[in-house]
């Protein structure tokens, strides 16, 4: 079957104790991860907030013993909010962490991932999944669902007691995300790490973060997407609320662009290089993150 060529940011995958589909079809494909956005918005980045300034959302431990040396503690300011200044802590303990990262490696093997060098590779699609992968991804949300779930509970308690509207919760997740380190993932397969792991690591690249975002903001109500380009090798956020700015429409719906692989960028607002609406497109997931 003759191959195609594509450019990643649409194609990622993890199993846990799921069973992919054994037989493999399809054309092998090829992928790219895709890049940081500009740290110079129009809207600087913030400060990292001090200790006593920080409204702390609490602490995900998982398992519940895992000692605190292992979690990582994120600091990030949300404007528009009373206090704007946040902090969570969130860790995966040793074992968990590499079981989660062997299923990627074995997942890897099962279809016949190949790296090719830098940021290219290929891999065999698993019978009946769409080109644009949109069965990988809801097969990762799927398998990492249980610790995002517990991460998600902090803001979702954090909003209730709070009485965020919406646009204020969409903010709040939108900068935590944010805030966690941009990084390519060369030694994974497929180009991912999971979005139970790019909190746990601090490091993700453009559609790790996105996923993880989508994850979280749908755990709290709203209605979120992936927004993906591949000309563009890129991946975003279509949060589906009312509001200025940069829109893609989907089936009626229309979302606002939310940029995730580094700070300072509003709701709404596109990088310029990314600014091309015609490249991208609106992936709906079906998984669930509630």
């Amino acid at each position: 079957m003759a191959s195609d060529s594509r450019m990643k940011p649409a194609l990622k995958l993890l199993v846990a104790l799921i069973v992919v589909a054994s037989a493999l079809g399809g054309a092998v494909r090829l992928g790219m991860v895709g890049g940081l956005a500009d740290t110079d918005a129009g809207a600087a980045a913030h400060d990292v907030p001090g200790d006593a300034n920080a409204l702390e959302l609490g602490t995900v431990l998982i398992p519940s013993d895992t000692p605190r040396a292992r979690a990582r503690t994120y600091a990030w300011s949300t404007a528009g909010l009373t206090p704007p200044d946040h902090r969570l802590t969130y860790g995966l303990g040793d074992t968990l962490d590499a079981w989660m990262e062997d299923q990627l490696k074995a997942l890897g093997r099962r279809l016949r991932y190949r790296s090719l060098g830098g940021e290219r590779f290929t891999y065999q699609p698993p019978r009946g999944c769409s080109a644009d992968m949109r069965c990988i991804y809801e097969e990762l949300m799927r398998s990492n669902e249980g610790p995002v779930k517990a991460l998600g509970e902090r803001f979702v308690t954090s909003v209730r007691e709070r009485n965020l509207d919406s646009a204020q919760a969409a903010q709040l997740i939108l900068g935590f995300v944010q805030r966690i380190q941009y990084e390519l993932p060369h030694d994974e397969p497929f180009g991912i790490v999971p979005p139970a792991l790019v909190p746990a690591r601090n490091r993700g690249d453009c559609d790790s973060k996105a996923l993880l975002a989508v994850m979280l903001l749908r755990q709290v109500g709203i209605d979120a997407v992936m927004l993906y380009s591949d000309p563009l090798a890129h991946a975003a956020v279509g949060v589906g609320l009312p509001g200025s700015g940069t829109r893609l429409r989907h089936a009626g719906r229309s979302y606002q662009y939310a940029e995730v692989t580094a700070e300072g960028w509003p709701l709404g607002m596109i990088p310029p290089k990314y600014d091309k609406p015609r490249l991208w497109r609106v992936m709906l997931l079906d998984a669930p993150t509630g």
